[in-house]
């Protein structure tokens, strides 16, 4: 069939030539030429080159417009497939953007499964390097859904690691671990190299990230952190057994970052520079997260000048490639360099453009987006689940009535009918309950996330204050207005997101509350409400922004109100049992 296919591809172009309806199609040659390009470019199998230079993408828009002329739909989408990936690759993601997007819309009037699953994935991998994380984690699920109805093993782990770096990007560990802990299981059964290396690097990540943690105790921290070298330096044994060059650039630069943290800045030194050789002209992405990390070394060197000029050379280069989660980093980095050295026009410019980036990409909006489309495919995950286990049910009862229908036929149906409905109401309360301690897990993990999020910006108030002391009089103006903006959005969005979350979990808490003592007020419901959830003092105090002293004056007031004597029950015990 292909050798047929090519004869007619072959005869379309001659007759092309002949008639001249293309200049690019005038000779022989150039004909077997375009041949060859739209053979190679089509073909779902053939490697992507290490280093994607700008005649392989022209190549590939040729090879398009080519499969456009002859209107062979399947091999437009699978060239438009191929294109897309070479332009990620070669990190022009704005530009792989639009290609992705043509190929969506002739996958979706093809509908062949395979390809949309492909161009679903590759627009979530695109939208990440974009950190349009919502989108990208949108376009990921539909594309997990997709590979999974087609048993594809390898696409399920690629798309789920995507997810778990999402989820990472927002510092929610706990999910990004789920994930690359399972990716790291099956890479093991697939004895797949490079898909081990990775788990196990993102796994070494996470470790890093827990470490930071307050309150862990120093042989944790450093316990941690040990976890993370040890998992990151395996990734590079399983990666070194490949010839992924930038994948093994991504390991050491990471690798670099532990050893930093970890305060042994010889080997993050040495392995910094390695890193930046092996990825030398084959990617800027790599070779300006490389980059990052050498200046943070520096910083730790008290090479501050040097590393302030890698920095902003990299600043150029992440702009031009679009990689804003990048950007924020390099701000972050610039204003605390501009503050050490005393200059605090650019150390505030830089601030700014960090807050503004900050808020643009890890938009709470995005967030709630991104968990609404998880708890959808887990609760849709389980309800599939359901329906399997009601139709294994149904065949084991439909097996038994028919050995035995001969026998105790009335008996048996009798009894038959009253198991599969005790059944189906055990199994609906089991549903309900795990869905209900899943959306309380997802409630608590939530509000600690806000309450972090809550000391970060009492931090930046905290540090514009300083700022604002050291400034003129008449520039301190502006420094107070973004502290009092700070300082109301800190209680107003986080008391307003808590709420709509505890609502959706606990919907009938509130109305009891209000039927059982109308005399409440609105403080003292809310009051309640984190008591219900056997929240401290000190968390309560970081989303309502009283004070200690204030929350123990107020559950003392609580207790007589509903008329607690018996000092051995807790409020939050008393709350449980209404």
């Amino acid at each position: 069939m292909r050798i047929l296919f090519y004869t007619i591809i072959v005869a379309v172009s001659f007759l092309a030539g002949s008639c001249n309806l293309n200049s690019n199609y005038q000779s022989k040659e150039n004909n077997g030429y375009q041949l060859g390009v739209i053979d190679s470019l089509s073909l779902k199998n053939v490697k992507l080159p290490e280093k994607v230079t700008n005649q392989h993408i022209e190549d590939g828009k040729q090879a398009v417009k080519m499969a456009a002329t002859l209107e062979n739909k399947v091999l437009e989408l699978e060239c438009l497939i191929r294109l897309f990936r070479l332009q990620i690759k070669a990190e022009n993601f704005n530009e792989a953007l639009e290609t992705g997007n043509q190929a969506l819309e002739l996958a979706n009037k093809i509908g062949i499964k395979e390809s949309l699953a492909e161009v679903h994935s590759l627009l979530g991998k695109n939208y990440y390097h974009l950190a349009v994380f919502h989108k990208a984690f949108e376009n990921l699920d539909i594309a997990l859904k997709l590979f999974k109805e087609l048993d594809d093993t390898t696409n399920v782990q690629d798309v789920m690691n995507m997810q778990g770096n999402i989820y990472f990007s927002f510092n929610d560990y706990d999910m990004a671990y789920s994930y690359y802990r399972e990716n790291l299981e099956l890479s093991k059964v697939r004895e797949d190299n490079i898909a081990i290396a990775k788990a196990l690097t993102n796994i070494g990540i996470v470790y890093s990230g827990w470490s930071y943690e307050e309150g862990l105790p120093e042989d944790s921290i450093t316990y941690l952190r040990n976890e993370a070298i040890e998992c990151i330096n395996n990734a590079l044994l399983f990666s070194n057994k490949t010839e992924e060059k930038i994948l093994t650039s991504e390991i050491l630069f990471n690798l670099a970052d532990v050893y930093r943290n970890s305060g042994d800045l010889a080997n993050a030194l040495s392995v910094i520079h390695e890193a930046m050789v092996l990825s030398e002209g084959l990617s800027d992405r790599v070779t300006i997260w490389a980059s990052i990390s050498y200046s943070n070394i520096l910083i730790d060197l008290d090479s501050i000048n040097k590393a302030q000029e890698i920095l902003e050379n990299t600043l150029k280069l992440a702009d031009e490639s679009s990689l804003l989660e990048t950007m924020i980093k390099i701000h972050s980095k610039l204003s605390w360099i501009y503050r050490e050295k005393g200059d605090y026009e650019n150390a505030f410019y830089h601030l700014n453009q960090y807050s503004e980036l900050s808020s643009s990409i890890f938009n709470i909006d995005h967030k709630k987006q991104i968990d609404a489309i998880k708890v959808a495919s887990d609760m849709e995950a389980e309800e599939k689940e359901a329906e399997i286990e009601q139709q294994q049910l149904y065949y084991q009862s439909t097996i038994i009535i028919f050995l035995l229908i001969s026998v105790i036929i009335i008996v048996f149906l009798f009894y038959s009918r009253l198991r599969h409905r005790t059944a189906n109401t055990d199994l609906e309360n089991k549903l309900l309950n795990e869905r209900l301690e899943t959306r309380n897990r997802e409630l608590t993990t939530r509000i600690m996330a806000l309450i972090q999020r809550n000391e970060v910006e009492r931090e930046i108030v905290q540090k514009l204050n300083t700022l604002k002391q050291k400034l003129k009089v008449e520039n301190q103006k502006e420094i107070q207005d973004i502290i009092r903006s700070l300082s109301f959005k800190q209680n107003d969005q986080l008391w307003k997101e808590f709420e709509i979350r505890f609502e959706s979990v606990h919907h009938d808490f509130f109305s009891k509350l209000s039927r059982m003592y109308p005399e409440l007020t609105t403080n003292e419901k809310r009051l309640c409400s984190f008591l219900y959830l056997d929240m401290s003092s000190k968390d309560i105090s970081a989303i309502t922004g009283q004070s200690i002293r204030a929350l123990n004056v107020a559950r003392t007031r609580l207790r007589k109100r509903f008329d607690l004597t018996n000092d051995s029950l807790s409020l939050s015990a008393f709350l449980n049992s209404l």
